[in-house]
């Protein structure tokens, strides 16, 4: 997704990664990542569990939701491919015609 930071932050959607990771892992993570997008973190898991990714040894699935601007979840992408997931977010954002930011 790093590497594809750019071409997101042209749609008008906010982006959020969450970890279940403690705080500290999670902001190590975000420098990783060159802080491109909000990482929340969710130690406690509340989030993967909402969402029915949690999974057992403190795992969570890699899964993405897409909702709209009115709060309506639009896709469920539940087949994460970690070398091209940010270009697959913004195909599925272009199909979704999800628009973009005015320049």
């Amino acid at each position: 997704m790093r590497d594809s930071a750019e071409e997101l932050k042209k749609y008008n959607v906010k982006l959020y990664v969450i970890s279940c990771d403690d705080l500290e892992k999670t902001k190590k993570f975000a420098e990783e990542l060159g802080n491109k997008f909000p990482i929340l973190a969710d130690p406690e898991r509340k989030a993967s569990v909402l969402f029915g990714v949690d999974r057992v040894f403190g795992l969570s699935k890699r899964v993405t939701f897409i909702f709209d601007n009115k709060g309506k979840l639009v896709e469920i992408d539940k087949k994460v491919n970690l070398g091209s997931h940010g270009k697959d977010i913004v195909t599925k954002l272009d199909e979704l015609k999800i628009e973009k930011r005015e320049e």
